[in-house]
């Protein structure tokens, strides 16, 4: 038996990864300035750190201090 949960996790990134690319404004997917490629996967890679942090980290419930 063949465990795929890496290459099913591999699948949902690559998916994450080219959604948020084609979310990108026209002006930065068309965008031949030098190292710009290298921006729009900076960009891309903090875009799905964000996501990944806010999802993991609990929600606190009642932490009023008044």
């Amino acid at each position: 038996m063949i465990d795929d949960r890496l290459l099913k996790y591999w699948e949902r990134e690559s998916a994450a990864r080219a959604r948020l690319r084609g979310s990108l404004p026209p002006s930065w997917q068309n965008d031949s300035r030098p190292n710009m490629d290298a921006v729009r996967e900076l960009y891309v890679e903090a875009m799905l750190r964000l996501k990944h942090e806010s999802a993991s980290r609990p929600v606190a419930i009642g932490d009023d201090d008044r």
